[in-house]
């Protein structure tokens, strides 16, 4: 057998294999430094219908429709599905920037100026645009929904116009025909629903299931017209987000769910189903009405009493649930750090230095995330000069970025 000597290393080597050491060390700190994530505050909107007046009045409906809307420049907005969070929508804005600013220069359409509370209001406007179009703009089919109203056994506990009423045990419908929305019907079917699947078991029933198309299809039959022969359909007042999260703590839906980790247990957690519910109001009812008989019995287990609405409360806790991925952003500062680098340095610096731009620690009313947010549009056309006159490509953001980067400058401005 032949013994290897291994021969010492030299001074200058083990000065090499310290700082490849080193290296490696300060990477695998930076790459677990940037998993790490901090909340943003971002203000839940009051009411998210106001953008519609800065949508109009700073000419966006020149370029781009909603829903119906045809032979626009830009792409229908009321077609189009905002992943994400607000702050990902910001990132779109700005990568869309220079295409718009050259359209609206063939419009002759100034650039317009927005400021924090205008950009709140219209990127609440058109995340929740989507919403407010599945109920007003592509109603249900009330045919469709009479096939429901009877695959699913409604006629054994409700009698409509013309049937036979006798050993009904629930109220007849007919009389309300013409009178609901789609909050109404999923505030009163919750608030009944552990009376209708008592007397289903009683009558040997399967509690019914329904899908959000099915939901919307059963309102439209449930719309289409009453007896005094009003024919207009009947639509719900847009609900409040933030009244939604004070009725989500008052109501104690807190103690099962929490929302992105914080909060309580037992139910899902309504921070990380965004696709669930970011959806029409017909799809969330749906979704709450399926679960409403397992969440009696959590009410029943804890010996809490079951949870009810009234009034405009089921609106405003719908509209917080389609809202609730929209605030709820974690970025990733040290990522930041990296963008800000890649990106933004070559015209901004941080805290001391003379560049193209100013410096963003120090400038002013950079204050919280759509603060940024309306900044960095009202400087979008001053900014694409100075980079085409340096010959700087236009930086683009993927979905996280703008989080990230948002994170990073106010942990910066803050001194962190």
């Amino acid at each position: 057998m032949t013994r290897t000597t291994r021969r010492p290393l030299s001074s200058a080597s083990r000065r090499v294999t310290i700082a490849l050491a080193l290296a490696a060390a300060c990477i695998a700190a930076l790459a677990a430094a940037s998993d790490v994530t901090v909340p943003l505050s971002i203000e839940l909107p009051d009411n998210p219908t106001a953008g519609a007046r800065v949508f109009v009045e700073k000419n966006c409906v020149r370029c781009h429709g909603l829903g119906a809307d045809e032979g626009r420049i830009g792409p229908d907005l009321g077609r189009i599905h905002f992943p994400g969070t607000v702050l990902d929508l910001a990132g779109v804005f700005w990568n869309h920037a220079p295409v718009m600013r050259e359209k609206m220069q063939d419009l002759k359409i100034v650039q317009p100026h927005l400021n924090p509370r205008e950009m709140a209001d219209l990127v609440a406007f058109l995340t929740a645009y989507r919403y407010y179009l599945a109920e007003v703009g592509h109603s249900g089919n009330p045919i469709a929904g009479r096939t429901v109203f009877e695959g699913k056994g409604c006629p054994q506990c409700h009698a409509m116009a013309g049937a036979i009423t006798f050993d009904k045990p629930g109220p007849r419908l007919d009389r309300y025909r013409g009178q609901y929305s789609a909050i109404l019907l999923a505030q009163v079917m919750w608030n009944h629903s552990p009376e209708m699947a008592s007397v289903m078991r009683g009558r040997g029933m399967a509690f019914p299931r329904l899908t959000g198309t099915q939901m919307a299809d059963l309102l439209a039959y449930l719309q289409a017209g009453n007896v005094s022969g009003r024919q207009e359909r009947v639509y719900f007042e847009p609900g409040s987000p933030r009244r939604g999260k004070e009725l989500f703590a008052a109501k104690r839906c807190s103690a099962c769910h929490s929302i992105a980790g914080a909060g309580g247990k037992g139910g899902p957690d309504l921070g990380t189903r965004p696709r669930e519910l970011v959806g029409s109001v017909s799809s969330i009812a749906a979704l709450m009405w399926n679960h409403s008989q397992a969440m009696t019995a959590e009410f029943a287990r804890r010996g809490v009493p079951r949870v009810t609405f009234s009034g405009g409360e089921m609106a405003d806790i719908i509209a917080y649930l389609y809202f609730v991925n929209y605030a709820n952003v974690r970025a990733r500062p040290e990522h930041g750090g990296v963008l800000f680098v890649d990106k933004c340095s070559p015209c901004h610096t941080l805290g001391g230095g003379k560049q193209v731009g100013p410096d963003l620690q120090t400038a002013a009313g950079l204050t919280d995330p759509v603060a940024i947010m309306s900044a960095m549009w009202n400087h979008s056309s001053a900014m694409e000069q100075e980079l085409r006159k340096h010959g700087f490509p236009w930086p683009r953001l993927e979905p996280g970025d703008a989080a990230d980067l948002t994170a990073f400058l106010l942990a910066r401005r803050a001194g962190k």
